[in-house]
């Protein structure tokens, strides 16, 4: 395990790894928006349980975006390309690359790794708290009051602008990986310009409460692990790879554990495997 530094890791393809001193490691692995990874992108190690950056809710729109591709394939890709603002701005640019998989829908990568936690038996942690939760939704609330702000909506003129100079940012930075095509590192770059225009939308104290929320969750998803019976827990954490940072940082700070909603009881588990 090691801190990574302020930028090395921002782009960087391997896993960032967290040891919590109560037991279990975290594995964040870094994933990109609508993007199909290769195998050797992807998690080759064993791991006891997956983590999603998403509440429960967004399975249910997984599904209805897996009914919808099988109507009419591509569907996804042309309602969320056509809504304006940054995310139509990241699907663009993924649009146009040619020898990697993009703008699939839904999420590639997390729903693959989802379906095989599922198949597999592993508990799944859905790290984002759901609606019904009262502190979340205070949070969703002051977030779309800043949003609101009518220096903050006067500044979204210029976001076609910001997001441009965010990508020649990223592309300074982004990383090829050994192996595969340069276009991933180019996928890499535009998900990074997308994901540093959406941090910026947000002050720093709502940044610090959500991922000090997000830790806390992911902690307590080793915990609820560790009191099951595994011992030294792996949890799976998937995350926009830009994002793997913030939360190893959050890490760091030792939140007190909070238990997340897991998709089954570790008792109905135990039973499926007798």
């Amino acid at each position: 395990m090691g801190r990574p530094s302020s930028s090395e890791a921002f782009l960087d393809w391997d896993d960032l790894l967290w040891e919590d001193p109560d037991g279990g490691i975290v594995q964040i692995h870094g994933v990109l928006p609508t993007v199909v990874y290769p195998n050797t992108l992807r998690p080759r190690n064993t791991w006891s349980g997956l983590g999603l950056m998403v509440s429960e809710e967004e399975i249910e729109l997984w599904e209805h975006e897996e009914e919808l591709e099988k109507k009419s394939p591509g569907i996804n890709f042309v309602g969320a390309s056509s809504q304006g603002g940054d995310f139509s701005r990241l699907l663009g640019g993924l649009s146009l690359l040619e020898n990697i998989q993009t703008c699939k829908f839904p999420d590639p990568e997390p729903r693959r790794l989802h379906k095989y936690a599922i198949r597999g038996n592993k508990p799944v942690f859905f790290i984002e708290p759901p609606l019904s939760d009262d502190k979340w939704c205070n949070w969703l609330e002051m977030h779309a009051l800043e949003l609101t702000r009518p220096l903050k909506m006067f500044s979204n003129l210029w976001s076609r602008r910001k997001f441009k100079k965010n990508l020649s940012k990223m592309l300074k930075i982004a990383k090829v990986k050994s192996g595969e095509s340069s276009e991933f590192a180019v996928a890499s770059a535009i998900s990074a310009a997308w994901w540093v225009g959406i941090e910026n939308n947000i002050s720093l104290e709502l940044k610090q409460k959500r991922d000090e929320r997000y830790a806390s969750r992911i902690r307590g998803a080793l915990s609820e692990m560790r009191n099951s019976g595994i011992e030294s827990p792996t949890l799976l954490l998937v995350a926009s790879l830009p994002q793997r940072k913030s939360l190893f940082n959050a890490l760091e700070k030792m939140p007190l554990a909070e238990m997340p909603l897991c998709t089954e009881t570790f008792s109905e588990l135990n039973e499926e495997e007798e």
